[in-house]
C-alpha cells in the first residue's frame, strides 16, 4: 500500500474517532465538572490527536525526511510527555478499572518508539523488519489509535460517580 494512502486514511479516521469521543465526553457531565474527569477525557483525546496530526503532516512532503521526522518527534514526545502526565489522573479516577491505565501506560513505549524512529530512521533497516522509517512509523500509530478507541470505549462506559 502506497504510504500516503494509508495516512490518508488514518489522519480521516483519527479525526473522525476525535470528533466522536468529544461528542462522547459531552454526554459524560461527571467529566466536565470535575479537573480528572477532564484531564482523562484529553488523555484518550490525545491518542487520536496526535496520531492525526502526524499522519497529516507526513502527507505534506514524504519525500522530505525531515519534515515527517520533525513532526513525528515532536508529536512523539507530546504524546509521550501526556500519557506519563496523565496516567495517575486515569489511574485515580477509574480506581476499579486498571485496564485503562494499562492501556494509557502501554502508550509510553509506543510513543517512545515513534520518536526512536523518527529520530533514528535506519533503526528498521537496523532490526531487519523490511519496513522502512515511514512504514514502521504506521504501525506504530495504528497501535496508538487502536490504544484509543479501547480507552475510549472503556471510559464511556465506566460508571458515573454521581
Amino acid at each position: 500500500m502506497d504510504v500516503t494512502a494509508f495516512y490518508g486514511t488514518v489522519s480521516a479516521l483519527c479525526f473522525t474517532l476525535l470528533g466522536l469521543w468529544w461528542v462522547a465526553c459531552q454526554a459524560r457531565n461527571d467529566w466536565l465538572v470535575e479537573p480528572g474527569g477532564r484531564r482523562m477525557a484529553y488523555a484518550v483525546s490525545l491518542h487520536f490527536l496526535l496520531p492525526g496530526a502526524m499522519s497529516l503532516l507526513s502527507m505534506v512532503a514524504p519525500d522530505v525526511a525531515v519534515l515527517w521526522r520533525a513532526t513525528f518527534t515532536v508529536a512523539g514526545l507530546a504524546g509521550l510527555a501526556g500519557v506519563v502526565l496523565l496516567a495517575a489522573t486515569v489511574r485515580s479516577q477509574a480506581r476499579n478499572l486498571r485496564v485503562v491505565a494499562a492501556i494509557h501506560w502501554l502508550g509510553v513505549p509506543l510513543y517512545a518508539a515513534v520518536v526512536a524512529v523518527a529520530l533514528l530512521p535506519g533503526l528498521p533497516a537496523a532490526l531487519a523488519t523490511g519496513l522502512s522509517a515511514l512504514q514502521l512509523e504506521a504501525i506504530l500509530l495504528t497501535l496508538l489509535v487502536v490504544m484509543g478507541v479501547q480507552a475510549a470505549w472503556l471510559l464511556t462506559f465506566l460508571p458515573s460517580r454521581e
